[in-house]
């Protein structure tokens, strides 16, 4: 019969169809397989801080994961650095090298440096962190013989009633008061010599110097400002700019400073004074951008990167990945990407914060609260949305008091501005 005869064909074309969805079905799932395989290696990576570097004395680098390289000044490699966990002197470090995704071995490079920098010995917690996630790279400008030591305070003591300050300088902003013959722990004079750094107790503050007594070892106390050097100080950074399986994967440095300590660092050339956060990523060969994901940034160039904000460094001599950055874009509010990569970043920080005992911290994608002063004919609901916040937000930074009456002249705490405007509900 003619059906007969064409039944085979029939079968055998959908015998087809049906082996064409199925190489379909595992195509996709092979791809949603991959994809999660990428997000669990870069989890993995990151988990593996907490894991293998507790314990992470200062000017110690420690590599969690495989797939990182450092090296000698010369070029010449450390063998030794090698398996999870690795630890070798950061003083005695080049260049530092992480490598980008690697899902055939499962792998993602993330290296940690946990720095002295200029802190007294006095100050317990973190220093200076920095750390490396996927294919990133660190030099170290600062040779190791030229690089400042901290040594231990020295014991003198005040000569007269006295003022300490946050910071030295003519209009300084004052801390506390010590009494005459107090004793004072110094480790600094400032660039001037004409001020004292007072390290008592783990506190950083400044004194005046002709109001301590002068001893003869203080001589050898290091000075402290512009033309100081301490290590990993200058620093050139560069990541790789190809797009990744996930976007987990993506390259990244973060810089951290101390808590309530902001640290002048030269990077890739620029001056910039940073506290407290701060991610860098190469978005291409000739741009570098920075997002500061709490506190903020100040630029030799002049611009202030308040937390939740970026910037693009224009870098130069094209296809030169280690380049000097020639100026930075105006700061602009940080997109979801980066705060994402701030979140992740910030997550592996505070992994090694769980393992060295140190304070965890969060990344923002709001700027920090900021204060206003009321005009008159302002309202709160104008206010609200104006800084793009909440109106509990505004009351509850104010005194708590649902009734907050406004008056032309005082002067309002604003929180989370950029957060997300809401106002009374119902």
């Amino acid at each position: 019969m003619p059906g007969q005869k064409h039944a085979p064909f029939a079968g055998r074309y959908l015998r087809g169809i049906a082996g064409l969805v199925m190489f379909a079905l595992l195509g996709f799932a092979s791809l949603a397989a991959q994809a999660q395989s990428c997000e669990q290696t870069v989890a993995a990576a990151i988990a593996s801080l907490e894991e293998h570097c507790g314990g992470l004395a200062r000017d110690t680098v420690c590599y969690a994961h495989p797939a990182a390289s450092a090296s000698l000044p010369g070029g010449l490699p450390i063998t030794d650095f090698a398996g999870a966990g690795a630890r070798a002197s950061a003083l005695e470090i080049a260049r530092l090298r992480t490598s980008g995704l690697d899902n055939d071995n499962s792998q993602w490079g993330i290296a940690a440096l946990h720095l002295s920098a200029n802190l007294p010995r006095t100050v317990e917690g973190p220093g200076l962190i920095m750390l490396l996630g996927g294919e990133a790279a660190l030099i170290n400008e600062i040779a190791p013989d030229a690089a400042m030591a901290i040594q231990a305070p020295i014991s003198t003591a005040a000569l007269e009633e006295a003022t300490l300050y946050r910071h030295p300088g003519v209009i300084p902003e004052p801390l506390s008061e010590v009494a005459a013959q107090d004793l004072l722990l110094v480790d600094a004079y400032d660039q001037t010599g004409e001020w004292l750094r007072v390290v008592n107790d783990g506190q950083v503050a400044w004194l005046e110097a002709d109001k301590a007594t002068r001893l003869q070892a203080m001589a050898s106390l290091p000075t402290l400002g512009l033309g100081a050097t301490f290590a990993w100080q200058a620093l050139s950074v560069s990541t790789g700019s190809d797009y990744p399986e996930c976007a987990e994967a993506e390259p990244w440095i973060a810089i951290q400073t101390p808590p309530g300590m902001g640290m002048s660092l030269s990077i890739n050339g620029v001056d910039i004074r940073l506290d407290s956060m701060a991610t860098l990523q190469q978005a291409h060969g000739r741009a570098l951008s920075m997002t500061v994901h709490r506190g903020q940034a100040t630029t030799v160039f002049g611009q202030t990167v308040k937390q939740s904000q970026s910037v693009i460094g224009v870098l130069g001599k094209a296809g030169e990945r280690d380049s000097a950055i020639l100026d930075f874009s105006g700061a602009v509010k940080g997109s979801a990407a980066e705060y994402e990569r701030g979140k992740r970043a910030q997550a592996a920080l505070n992994g090694l914060a769980r393992a060295n005992g140190w304070p965890e911290a969060e990344a923002y994608n709001y700027p920090a609260s900021v204060f206003h002063v009321v005009q008159p004919g302002e309202t709160l609901y104008g206010l609200t949305a104006r800084y793009e916040t909440s109106v509990a937000g505004i009351i509850a930074a104010n005194g708590g008091h649902d009734s907050l009456s406004l008056v032309a002249g005082m002067t309002l705490i604003i929180p989370k501005p950029g957060s997300g405007f809401a106002w009374r509900s119902g």
